[in-house]
């Protein structure tokens, strides 16, 4: 089964992922280091969340 890469959005199989990485309990996978590299430095910029203080819809 495929998965996104929380960072370009593209579709990854995991078993020939360029890289993963473990944030809050749950697993990502990654197209190519470079997007492992930028999850990796801002992992809740990547990762949509269900904390609506961020967001600005007003």
């Amino acid at each position: 089964m495929n998965t996104k890469d929380p960072v370009c959005g593209m579709d990854v199989d995991p078993k020939t992922a360029a890289g993963k990485s473990e944030y809050k309990g749950q697993t990502f996978y990654f197209c190519s280091l470079g997007c492992k590299k930028a999850f990796d430095k801002e992992p809740q910029k990547f990762i949509k969340t269900e904390d609506h203080s961020q967001h600005h819809s007003h």
